[in-house]
């Protein structure tokens, strides 16, 4: 940017509240931004044009979070986003299609479904490997393996877990960063699943 040159900002209108965004499962050229807002939607922005590239129903209710790998720093793997939403789901979207890849559903017989407050890949240090981290609001912390599909390791930390972070999601699964309502946090070792 040059000194006193105007910088042109493209904005977009939505009819509701966007309640989470990512960029990182955008290639540095495009830089789309992904955004899931109130009413369950999962939508992609062309930042530059200030367009919608990608529309679909996520959730059945509130979609409160979202995270993306295969854009910036990611060297395995296509483009993928996770979100989790009010309806105790977490769903993996590939933007190419319209049905989610994976879906993380609570079983039928539970009275009370937990919300899904955090999300977050780990774990893709090459072309066949991916895992991802989800925190519920009543302190469950789940790691489900994409490549087995299946449940990897579980705890519950006893508190609604706010955000979820790998050390860093290229490279072997290390430490997991966990935080918590109440200003806590807790961090654990992933090779042996101990705090």
């Amino acid at each position: 940017l040059e000194r006193g040159k105007p910088i042109l900002v493209k904005s977009f209108a939505k009819e509701f509240g966007i309640k989470s965004g990512t960029f990182k499962a955008s290639p540095i050229p495009t830089r789309d931004v992904s955004v899931v807002d109130y009413k369950g939607k999962l939508l992609i922005y062309d930042i530059e044009y200030g367009k919608e590239k990608y529309k679909v129903q996520a959730h059945s209710t509130m979609a409160n979070c979202i995270d993306g790998i295969g854009g910036k720093g990611a060297e395995y793997g296509a483009p993928e986003l996770v979100t989790g939403g009010a309806d105790g789901c977490v769903r993996i979207w590939d933007p190419r299609q319209n049905a989610p890849v994976v879906s993380l559903e609570p079983a039928e017989t539970e009275q009370v479904k937990p919300d899904c407050w955090a999300v977050a890949f780990g774990n893709a240090y090459n072309t066949e490997e991916r895992c991802v981290a989800a925190g519920y609001d009543n302190g469950d912390v789940k790691i489900f393996d994409l490549k087995t599909n299946c449940l990897r390791w579980d705890t519950n930390v006893k508190n609604g877990i706010c955000g979820l972070e790998f050390d860093r999601p290229d490279i072997a699964q290390n430490k997991l960063v966990v935080t918590t309502l109440e200003s806590k946090f807790h961090v654990f070792d992933l090779k042996t699943y101990h705090p």
